[in-house]
């Protein structure tokens, strides 16, 4: 009973001048305890326009991509200025073995954003990529969508794009387009060697219904999992408006 009287004391003595969270820790660690539960899920951030990542109509509607089924080597605008205020870009390339498996996921984006009005674009983001290749690589896969190479990367670069796959849900306001969700199409891959059996999760075509409902998206960025981009060139990146906290 001393020895325990003591302890008390010394705790209420030491949670004057430490923390609740150190000290809670520390508790944990003097129990043996774990001081998180290991289980628990973390809340996804809110979606904020506000704090989105945002890039300016005029860059925008300047960049022209390689068509890979124009002939003639025609280029196309993906952001014209009177187009559809949705834009969904797909950054893939025709050999990430990563890509080629959420090609299933792709096409359902493409026709759920078709439905809604908008547009999306496949964008081939890896030098090299040739338009014969690419169109190719669609053929049997059945990739209707507008395909485009960005060997340049006119586009990657202000996207800030590092990885295939990856999509850009992004939705045009004024004199700004407006990042609403980065990050994988899927959850088909946890990690690099760790692939779901199917995916569970449809993460971009879930932020195409939010932003279509005028509701929140869950988790507006996330990190995409695939083959990194040997990125060139550098142009003015997507930056927040407001800094977050």
């Amino acid at each position: 009973m001393i020895i325990m009287s003591i302890m008390i004391n010394m705790i209420h003595l030491v949670a004057t001048i430490i923390p609740a969270t150190v000290l809670t820790l520390m508790l944990g660690l003097f129990v043996g305890a774990p001081a998180i539960d290991p289980s628990a899920e973390s809340t996804d951030p809110p979606d904020s326009i506000a704090t989105a990542p945002v890039l300016t109509r005029s860059m925008l509607e300047s960049i022209r991509l390689r068509d890979v089924r124009d002939v003639n080597g025609g280029r196309k605008a993906i952001f014209p200025a009177d187009g559809p205020g949705l834009v969904v870009v797909v950054l893939s390339s025709t050999t990430c073995p990563i890509a080629n498996a959420s090609v299933p996921e792709l096409r359902r984006l493409h026709a759920m954003v078709d439905g809604v009005g908008g547009r999306l674009f496949l964008v081939h983001a890896m030098p090299g990529i040739t338009a014969e290749a690419a169109v190719a690589h669609a053929g049997p896969r059945r990739l209707e969508m507008p395909i485009l190479l960005d060997d340049r990367h006119d586009l990657v670069t202000p996207l800030d794009g590092t990885v295939v796959p990856e999509a850009f849900v992004m939705t045009r306001a004024a004199d700004r387009w407006t990042i609403r969700y980065r990050g994988p199409l899927d959850n088909l891959y946890a990690e690099i060697g760790r692939r779901r059996r199917n995916a569970t999760s449809a993460y971009a075509r879930d932020a195409v219904t939010a932003i279509v409902a005028g509701g929140a998206i869950a988790q507006p960025i996330r990190p995409a999992v695939g083959c990194r981009i040997d990125r060139i060139g550098r142009v003015p990146k997507a930056v927040p408006e407001v800094a977050n906290e």
